[in-house]
């Protein structure tokens, strides 16, 4: 399974909040439209990504996978800027939907640029989570 590393709060966003689109400076590879992916929070935080009343009380991992989603869509910034509050001008608009976050996101897991194939053992465990938190709703 691939995964896409965010900066935070950016994955907090995703996973806890409601951002569905993320900003890219490329279009999602055709390979990749519609299949699920692992959104992982880097190690790196964006400290002017969000205002304080918008981030909550959401958990602050990094470092780790903290949701699963589908790659829905993609499609170039438009003018007037489309998907606000979330999307950037001038750049990619990759479109999140089906977002669950990971009850215990597994640490640490490293991340790369682009999207990447996670290792046998993190997929695993997120598994292990999302089947437990399913069959006890």
């Amino acid at each position: 399974m691939r995964a896409l590393t965010v900066k935070q709060p950016w994955a907090d966003a995703i996973a806890h909040g409601e951002k569905r689109i993320e900003n890219r400076t490329r279009p999602i590879p055709p390979k990749h439209l519609g299949t699920t992916i692992l959104i992982h929070a880097g190690a790196t935080e964006d400290f002017n990504a969000l205002p304080a009343d918008m981030v909550r009380a959401w958990p602050k991992h990094v470092r780790a996978v903290v949701a699963i989603a589908t790659l829905a869509g993609c499609h170039k910034a438009a003018k007037p800027l489309c998907c606000a509050p979330w999307g950037f001008p001038d750049t990619w608009h990759w479109e999140l939907t089906d977002v669950r976050p990971v009850p215990h996101p597994p640490r640490p897991v490293r991340g790369q640029l682009g999207l990447w194939t996670v290792d046998d053992d993190t997929l695993a465990a997120v598994q292990r989570q999302l089947e437990t938190e399913r069959t006890s709703a």
